[in-house]
């Protein structure tokens, strides 16, 4: 019942507005001075209600004894101006208080004024706690006959149902027009107030004791009821109730729902369930009693929820219990194999205070320190007098970093003297147990605990060492290496410039002609050879470069075409071969490069002069250049013979030959493609090398970002 009387509250909704209650209110018994009325008031009050076009008058007025006799002829011939369209009412009361012997007695109007009349039953009943939340459709009187209901016969409800209805006190009694009987018997009211409407009279005056408890808005006065049952028929709110069954069932399916151990396992869950059902049990009920005159008992679901709460909450306290006995019998074995672990362990393990007083240790820390005993309360600086302990100066920030702080470690090392100077490893950190602690009051650290963790890494210090003067060794003879290089390079340079200039002098034969024809071969061979030799020089030199990342690129925009003719025409320069078997094959519309042109040359004099050398005078070389995006691809392929797959991925090491022997049919040094590799990864691109024996071979280098910025923001 406090539910519907909650959802009355919530689901307020405005009257018809075809109702107006005329009060017999304390101002209108003042005016006359006197009770009972004699009847020609009434009389007066239905003549100018009528006047002002009431449709139908009804009377919640005792009139079933007379009255003086020319007050009871004017009220009478009042009645019977316009017949039927005035309520009279009926009382039906017990003959006693005691409910065996009693019976119902009704007194209806004075047959005086039953001529023209219609007789309605205005009887109200109370619950047991005096409320009163139904209203009647009707009763039958003593002669079996069916009175309806003032409300109902106000409302139009027909049939004869002697039954009840739950009114809807969702109507606010205030708001219900109402006018003084007072105003309304002087005629001092406004017309329009009840033209078309039907008028309820009844007492409203606390001292007529016409008043009755309502479930929502208290006290109310009996003529309220009626004009709230009134509007409940009307606007089709008469509520009724389902059976009792149907709750009482669905309280059986949520016990069962809500209690099962599946549904109650996970807290966060079945906590969300019930807050759901809950908003359901409060929300659905509203909105079924909102669109329909149905009022949903819930009493029961809701109980029956709270017993499954008390039923799941018992469960989840018996499972906590034995979670929590299972849980300190898994910290005991954790203790048990945590003592195990610091007995037994390969390190040594020290536990101690803010200023180094032992609280536990293991043997293998005693043994590492080469302390004969150490026991309980003694100090670490009595055992070891360097020994590293943890900084205190760390922990000197207020306790609102002490989160941070527990688990916060320093790494040291220690070398133990009185121990063949062995080397340790000290891993010291910081913690705070909840267990007494030996530090004084007056330490910083007192509620702090440290675990210094000591490992022997003398081993690993002389490996260490070792590998250490192995690299610095390494480090002096590559260093060495490539000052060699670069230093013989540049004393080879100067000779080998003369050998080679004077060698073209006589080939040339620049002075005079030589007598011996066989002088000028050797001079050819003593140039060619030089030149070869002054070649492999700087590759040497440019590799000594490479490697000491001293190479500078000085880059310069170009196209491509330029870039290709350049390379091209210095390939024939340095090695007097013929171009016409190479054919070169340009995309359209390539886009300005950004190139180093030296680097370029020494990359085409590479890979040209090897496919020269493989390909032979007679062979075909392409060189191909194609844009991917912003990427450059330069593609050099050849018909020779190739090499076998296997060896791909070593050709770019330095000296390396695919064919080793010492009588080989192709002469180098091997360094050709380990600098094509090296110059083109310092232009930011890949080599790609592709072939097959007796298939050709082709080199594929790819740049990224080398086109020009002006050519890239144009395009």
């Amino acid at each position: 019942m406090s539910l519907m009387d909650m959802r009355f509250r919530l689901l307020q909704r405005p009257p018809s507005d075809t109702l107006v209650v005329v009060e017999i209110d304390p101002y209108s018994l003042q005016e006359e001075a006197r009770w009972p009325w004699p009847r020609d008031r009434y009389a007066t009050a239905i003549t100018n209600l009528q006047g002002a076009g009431a449709s139908l008058i009804a009377f919640d007025v005792d009139f079933s004894a007379l009255s003086d006799e020319a007050g009871d002829a004017a009220f009478a011939e009042a009645l019977s101006r316009r017949p039927g369209e005035v309520i009279l009412p009926v009382f039906a009361q017990k003959s006693s208080r005691s409910e065996r012997d009693s019976n119902v007695i009704q007194t209806p109007p004075n047959s005086y004024f039953l001529q023209d009349v219609v007789v309605a039953s205005v009887n109200l009943t109370t619950e047991k706690n005096g409320l009163i939340r139904r209203g009647w459709m009707g009763f039958e009187d003593n002669n079996d006959d069916f009175r309806g209901s003032v409300a109902a016969v106000l409302a139009g409800v027909p049939g004869a149902r002697r039954e009840t209805f739950y009114i809807d006190y969702g109507v606010d009694p205030a708001s219900i027009q109402r006018l003084s009987f007072s105003d309304v018997l002087k005629g001092e009211f406004p017309r329009e107030a009840v033209k078309g409407k039907k008028v309820l009279i009844g007492s409203t005056a606390l001292e007529l004791g016409d008043e009755f408890a309502a479930p929502v808005w208290g006290i109310t006065p009996g003529v309220m009821f009626h004009a709230m049952s009134y509007e409940s028929l009307l606007q089709e709110r008469a509520l009724k109730r389902l059976h009792y069954c149907i709750p009482l069932l669905a309280a059986f399916v949520v016990i069962i729902w809500l209690s099962h151990p599946a549904n109650s396992r996970h807290f966060k869950t079945a906590a969300l369930r019930h807050v759901l059902l809950f908003g359901t049990l409060i929300g659905a009920p509203a909105l079924l009693q909102y669109l329909t005159p149905i009022s949903l008992d819930v009493g029961a679901i809701l109980a029956a929820q709270g017993v499954s709460i008390i039923y799941v909450t018992a469960f989840r306290l018996r499972r906590y219990a034995g979670q929590i006995i299972r849980q300190r019998a898994a910290t005991a074995h954790y203790q048990a194999l945590t003592g195990l672990v610091v007995r037994d362990n390969t390190d040594g393990v020290i536990v101690a205070n803010a200023i180094g007083v032992i609280e536990l240790s293991n043997d293998r820390a005693q043994r590492l320190l080469g302390a004969d005993v150490m026991t309980p309360g003694s100090n670490i600086l009595d055992h070891a007098e360097d020994f590293p302990l943890f900084p205190l100066a760390e922990l000197s920030a207020p306790h609102q970093n002490e989160q941070r702080e527990n688990g916060q470690a320093t790494h040291s090392e220690f070398v133990v003297k009185n121990n063949d100077n062995l080397v340790l490893e000290v891993v010291a950190s910081c913690s705070s147990p909840d267990i007494p602690k030996t530090a004084s009051p007056e330490s910083p650290a007192r509620s702090r605990l440290f675990v210094y963790t000591l490992r022997d890494i003398s081993a690993r210090k002389r490996i260490e060492a070792a590998e250490r003067e192995a690299k610095e060794a390494a480090i002096a003879a590559d260093k060495m290496k490539s000052e060699l290089i670069s230093n013989m390079s540049h004393e080879l340079r100067t000779p080998l410039n003369g050998v080679i200039g004077f060698a073209d002098i006589l080939q040339k034969e620049s002075f005079g002609p030589i007598g011996v024809p066989e002088y000028k071969e050797y001079s050819e061979n003593i140039y060619v050879s030089g030149k070869r030799l002054l070649n492999l020089v700087n590759d040497m030199l440019n590799i000594a470069k490479l490697d000491a990342d001293s190479y500078e690129l000085c880059k310069d925009a170009m196209s491509m075409s330029e870039v290709i003719e350049h390379c091209v025409d210095t390939f024939q320069s340095r090695t007097k071969q013929d171009a016409s078997h190479i054919k070169i094959d340009i995309q359209k519309d390539m886009p300005t490069l950004n190139v180093d042109l030296g680097v370029f040359n020494e990359i085409f004099c590479h890979l040209l002069s090897n496919a020269t050398k493989y390909a032979g005078d007679e062979g075909c070389i392409s060189i191909r250049a194609a844009q991917d995006k912003n990427d450059l691809i330069l593609e050099f392929e050849d018909n020779g013979g190739g090499v076998s797959p296997e060896h791909l991925p070593k050709l770019t090491d330095a000296f390396y030959q695919a064919d080793g022997a010492l009588n080989r049919q192709h002469e180098g040094a091997g360094l050709g493609l380990y600098l094509t590799s090296k110059f083109t990864a310092l232009h930011g691109g890949v080599l790609e090398l592709e072939s097959k024996e007796g298939e050709g071979f082709l080199a594929r280098l790819r740049f990224v970002d080398i086109v020009a910025e002006a050519h890239r923001s144009a395009a």
